[in-house]
């Protein structure tokens, strides 16, 4: 019988993966973690020991939203049998995932994609596409995922509508000069579903003239559910280009 063993930081299989771990697909249906050690058999039983084990081991916000995760496992036990095809394996293992409530973590086959879209979904709409052009009209630009223009009353008006997209330096010098004119900004950041700190800190960094701490930051260290480095402070430094001074 092949085993599955786990020692890399790869979760691979013929049907699944889950995003933001996984990297590729292979021939055969398996998962592997980065915990060195143990080994799982390629089975039903193998597969759904090895993803409890990587969230178990890795999922660093079981304690924190208080989910008792070994319950989980007795509850998903019971769905798992030998001769079970991939089709329900896939679903059952989407299901136990479910229970995390985590926009961010996901399960990928060939013929679907199980995430938790409720994130997004139970939260009311507090945003019209439809009014946004009704602000900018035909006159407006556009730069590394900003959307820029200056409203009658000259007040400055930009969009964002991701942090996923990768913002330049040149494309906001651009962008605060054409708004130098301005008696005032209006950031508009509703509707956007996250993405990099690093897109958010260089946007920021053009609206301070001091050094501030944000927050702090804390990485797994180990398996154990608390295992965690001691918080790393977070400070947003001002831009050495250029930045906007009115108040």
């Amino acid at each position: 019988m092949k085993k599955i063993s786990t020692h890399t930081a790869l979760i691979v299989s013929r049907n699944l993966r889950i995003l933001s771990l996984c990297v590729w697909s292979s021939v055969i249906f398996l998962f592997i973690s980065c915990i060195r050690g143990e080994e799982f058999d390629n089975t039903p039983q193998g597969n759904f020991e090895a993803l409890w084990r990587i969230i178990n081991e890795q999922y660093c916000y079981l304690d924190y939203k208080g989910i008792d995760w070994d319950a989980i496992r007795a509850d998903y036990q019971s769905y798992i049998y030998p001769d079970m095809d991939n089709f329900r394996l896939f679903e059952v293992l989407s299901e136990m995932l479910m229970e995390l409530k985590d926009g961010h973590v996901a399960l990928r086959s060939d013929y679907d994609v199980a995430i938790y879209w409720n994130w997004y979904a139970d939260y009311p709409e507090n945003f019209d596409s439809s009014l946004l052009y009704d602000y900018l009209g035909d006159n407006y630009r556009v730069a590394s995922g900003l959307i820029y223009t200056i409203l009658e009353d000259n007040i400055g008006y930009i969009y964002y509508e991701s942090f996923s997209t990768e913002l330049s330096d040149n494309d906001l010098d651009q962008m605060l000069l054409y708004l130098a004119i301005c008696d005032g900004l209006i950031i508009d950041i509703r509707n956007n579903g996250g993405g990099m700190l690093t897109n958010s800190a260089r946007l920021t960094s053009r609206f301070t003239n001091e050094k501030h701490l944000t927050g702090h930051i804390t990485h797994k260290t180990g398996t154990g559910r608390n295992d965690f480095s001691k918080p790393l402070a977070i400070y947003q430094e001002p831009s050495n280009s250029i930045r906007w001074q009115k108040k």
